[in-house]
C-alpha cells in the first residue's frame, strides 16, 4: 500500500479489515501526510488511526529503495497507488515495470482524474472533486449557494470502488491467471454516483435545480417540524407510501383529493401539502411521530446529531462502533465495517501501526534481507530524520 490521505487508505482498510496482510510504505521520518492530521489522542491522530487499521507500516524512501520495493512486489497480490499519473513512472515504479518483476501483480492507480483525458496530470482533492463533478451543484438549499457534503464523499466513493474492483481483478486472475492494471479516477468515481441528475441532464439538456431537503420528482420527500423543536424525515415515493400517511394523519380524504391521489397532482400542490402534513407534526413531538408513522409503515427516520447515531441501539447490535487499543493512544473507539459475511461472523480489529513499526520485520521475515544491511538502512532512516 504506497497510498496516502483517504482513498487509497479506505480501499485497503477495507481489505485488512477482512485478514488482507497490508504492509503500508511510508516516507521515513515524517511518514504518510495524514499522520499530521487531527484530532490527536496522546499524539497520535485519530485521521491516521482509523484508515489505516490492521496494517504493517514499513519505511522506505522510494526514490532510493526501488530494489528493496522490487523484492516485496515479487511476493505481494496487489499494489495500491494514488499518486498523480506519472509519479510513479519517474520513480521507476510504473506498471510496465512492476508487471515484469510480477506478471500476476494487481495494480491500482487511484488518482483525481484517471491515466487518459486531458486533466489526467492534474492533482485533486475531495472538495475539488465534489465540485467539478457536479456533486456540489446538486447540495444545498434552491437559493442558497452549493454546498460540498458533509464528509470526504468522493474520496470514499473512490475508495469503495477500489476495492470493489480489486476484488474483481483478484477473482479474473484466479481464472487466468494474469494480472493487470486498474485505473480508478475520483472523477469518474463520483460522476457515476450522481444517478438521476445526470439522467436527467443528458435527456433535458439543462442543469438541474437543487432541491435542498426535497426531491424533485417525489412528494412528500423531506424534513417536517416537530413540537419539541426537533425534525422527522418522510418520504413517500409511491402512491400506497402516501395513502398510508393519509391514514396516519387522519387524513384519508386526502386519498381521494384530486391535488394528491397521484404522484404528478403531489408534486404540483407540493406547498399546500407540505403545510397539511406539517400541521400534524407540528403538534406533536419527534417521538410520537415517528410511533403513529411507524404504526402505518410510512417510510420516516430523525435527523441524528452524531452523538445520537453514535449512541443508537441499531448501530450497537450491528457492532459498527468498535475499540481497539493503541501502544501510545490508548483505547480509542471508531467505524466498523459495514460488510457481514455469513462465514466470518466475527471482524477482528488491529490498531494502525506505528511509523516503521515494522520494517525490521518485513525486510528480514519477508525478503531475507541480512541484519547489516537492515541496520544500515534504519540509520539512514534516521538521518533523514534528522535533516
Amino acid at each position: 500500500d504506497l497510498s496516502q490521505f483517504l482513498s487509497g487508505p479506505f480501499c485497503t482498510m477495507n481489505l485488512a479489515d477482512f485478514g488482507a496482510e497490508v504492509i503500508k510504505i511510508e516516507r521515513p521520518g515524517a511518514g504518510e501526510g495524514s499522520r499530521a492530521f487531527g484530532p490527536f489522542k496522546n499524539g497520535q491522530s485519530g485521521y491516521y488511526t482509523l484508515v489505516n487499521r490492521g496494517k504493517k507500516s514499513v519505511t522506505l524512501d522510494l526514490k532510493k529503495g526501488q530494489e528493496i520495493l522490487y523484492k516485496m512486489v515479487m511476493d505481494c497480490d496487489v499494489l495500491v497507488e494514488n499518486f498523480k499519473p506519472g509519479t510513479m513512472e519517474r520513480m521507476g515504479l510504473g506498471y510496465d515495470v512492476i508487471s515484469k518483476v510480477n506478471p500476476r501483480v494487481i495494480y491500482m492507480a487511484i488518482s483525481g482524474f484517471g491515466y487518459t483525458g486531458p486533466y489526467r496530470e492534474r492533482g485533486a482533492l475531495d472538495m475539488i472533486i465534489q465540485g467539478m463533478s457536479g456533486l456540489m451543484s446538486l447540495t444545498g438549499d434552491p437559493d442558497g449557494p452549493a454546498m460540498r457534503c458533509g464528509t470526504s464523499a468522493s474520496d470514499v466513493f473512490t475508495g469503495l470502488y477500489a476495492f470493489g474492483a480489486m476484488s474483481a481483478a483478484l477473482y479474473d486472475r484466479e481464472k487466468t491467471g494474469k494480472g493487470q492494471f486498474v485505473d480508478v479516477a475520483m472523477l469518474d468515481s463520483t460522476f457515476s454516483c450522481l444517478e438521476n441528475a445526470v439522467i436527467n441532464t443528458c435527456v433535458f439538456h439543462k442543469n438541474p435545480q437543487r432541491v435542498g431537503n426535497s426531491h424533485p420528482t417525489s412528494v412528500p420527500f423531506g424534513t417536517f417540524p416537530t413540537a419539541d423543536d426537533g425534525e422527522i424525515i418522510i418520504t413517500c415515493s409511491r402512491d400506497a407510501a402516501f395513502y398510508n400517511l393519509c391514514r396516519a394523519l387522519g387524513r384519508e380524504d386526502m386519498i381521494t383529493d384530486p391535488r394528491y391521489s397521484k404522484a404528478e397532482d403531489r408534486r404540483q400542490h407540493k406547498a399546500e401539502l407540505t403545510e397539511e402534513i406539517s400541521k400534524f407534526t407540528r403538534a406533536r413531538t419527534l417521538d410520537e411521530c415517528a410511533a403513529i408513522l411507524e404504526a402505518h409503515d410510512v417510510p420516516n427516520g430523525r435527523i441524528n446529531t452524531m452523538t445520537m447515531i453514535c449512541d443508537d441501539p441499531q448501530i450497537a447490535a450491528r457492532d459498527m462502533i468498535v475499540e481497539v487499543e493503541h501502544p501510545v493512544a490508548g483505547k480509542y473507539k471508531m467505524a466498523g465495517s459495514p460488510l457481514k459475511f455469513g462465514n466470518y461472523p466475527e471482524t477482528t480489529y488491529e490498531p494502525a501501526p506505528m511509523l516503521g513499526q515494522h520494517t525490521q520485520e518485513v525486510l528480514k521475515e519477508y525478503l531475507d534481507m541480512p541484519q547489516e544491511e537492515i541496520d544500515e538502512l534504519l540509520e539512514e532512516h534516521k538521518n533523514m530524520l534528522k535533516k
